[in-house]
This record gives structure tokens, C-alpha cells and sequence, in this order.
């Protein structure tokens, strides 16, 4: 069974972070900051084969609205990667 969105964003912050997270979560009160932003981006363009914008992962109030926000055709936040 594939993994489905909410479970790759929560299996690449938990790698980022070193520690489980929850759906509810909020990437700044876990220790976020720019660097991980950039290195959480990263590990989710590598998992979902997008390109996945810094200012997204930023702005979302939960890592659930950030798996929510992946799953949508926004082009400003997400385009499908040329790799």
C-alpha cells in the first residue's frame, strides 16, 4: 500500500528532527527554523517527486496542512520536478 501524503510528510520531518511528530504539529514549535525548512523541502521533493517551495513549509499553520497543501495543483507552492 502506498504511502500517502500525510505519512511522507510526517516520516521526512520526523528524519529531520530525529523525533515522531503528529499531523498537528506545527514545523516552528518543533524547532524549525530556515535551515531545516530548506533541508525538510528537500527530503519531500526527494519522497514525492515535486518541487516543493521553503515559503510553504513556513506558512502552514500544521504538517497536516502542509500534506494538504501538496496534494493540491497550486503552482506558486508546487510543480512537478524535472529531475
Amino acid at each position: 500500500m502506498p504511502d500517502t501524503p500525510i505519512d511522507n510528510v510526517l516520516t521526512a520531518v520526523s528524519e529531520v528532527f530525529g523525533h515522531p511528530v503528529a499531523p498537528e504539529d506545527d514545523f516552528f514549535s518543533l524547532g524549525g527554523d530556515s535551515i531545516t525548512a530548506v533541508e525538510l523541502s528537500i527530503r519531500l521533493e526527494e519522497r514525492l517527486n515535486v518541487d516543493v517551495d521553503v515559503e510553504l513549509i513556513v506558512n502552514v499553520p500544521s504538517l497536516a496542512a502542509l500534506a494538504a497543501a501538496l496534494t493540491q495543483p497550486a503552482p506558486a507552492a508546487l510543480s512537478t520536478a524535472e529531475h
